[in-house]
């Protein structure tokens, strides 16, 4: 699997480039992830797959409404209703370029979140990429909760490497 990483804020692209800097098999980017993204897409959307605000204000606009009809539909299948912080699950876009989407929520409704989300919610992504082969090509994500979330981007980018490094001792 190769990770991307793809925020449109150069101060947070820059803190992922310098956290991940010990690890060549990540890239990182600053610009559009949508005009980069291809396979698979992570949205850091909220425990409930409300999709109207930050990068999945984008995602909505990118893929139509019924990518939230999707994500919400998944999710309320679950037994609690909602998708925690920690968890993550894998939807299909029907968009030809990028087919597939990993829903890993950095809060349970709009709102400041400590940093360690950022990294619960990669750490949860990636299980997912673990779990279904069919995602382990290529996997963009964005900064995890440094909008909506308001973390800090070094804070964050820390928080995101603890928790790929973790998963590379699986």
């Amino acid at each position: 699997m190769k990770l991307h990483f793809v925020d449109i804020n150069p101060v947070v692209a820059d803190a992922l480039a310098h956290a991940f800097r010990e690890h060549p098999d990540v890239g990182v980017s600053c610009g559009d992830i949508l005009q980069i993204a291809h396979h698979c897409i992570v949205s850091p959307a909220n425990s409930f797959g409300y999709m109207d605000g930050g990068i999945d204000a984008r995602y909505l606009e990118f893929f139509g409404p019924s990518i939230q009809s999707i994500v919400q539909d998944t999710i309320q299948r679950r037994a609690e209703g909602m998708l925690p912080v920690g968890a993550a699950l894998a939807v299909a876009t029907r968009h030809v370029r990028i087919p597939y989407m990993i829903v890993a929520p950095t809060m349970e409704v709009p709102e400041e979140v400590p940093a360690s989300h950022a990294g619960r919610a990669l750490r949860a992504a990636l299980r997912v990429v673990d779990r279904e082969p069919a995602l382990a090509d290529q996997v963009y994500c964005p900064g995890m909760a440094t909008l909506t979330g308001r973390v800090p981007a070094a804070e964050a980018a820390a928080s995101m490497l603890s928790a790929y490094e973790h998963w590379l001792q699986k």
